[in-house]
């Protein structure tokens, strides 16, 4: 992560590898917002997997269908 703007030794970062790992947590916000997901109530793998699936797939359908 990038220091703050008003630090006095800069640290080096990589850009690139920061707004990757940017993207993938906000889309763990977006997905956190579906209950289901946030609080785990799945105990199985495939149906946690299942409703991670349903949760991106209604994320990307108000994404495609805004545009």
């Amino acid at each position: 992560m990038p220091g703050r703007s008003n630090r006095r030794v800069k640290i080096e970062h990589d850009r690139a590898l920061y707004k990757q790992r940017n993207r993938i947590e906000r889309m763990y916000g977006h997905l956190k917002v579906n209950r289901a997901i946030a609080t785990r109530y799945d105990q199985l793998a495939n149906s946690f997997l299942g409703m991670v699936h349903i949760a991106t797939t209604r994320y990307w359908l108000k994404f495609v269908h805004a545009a």
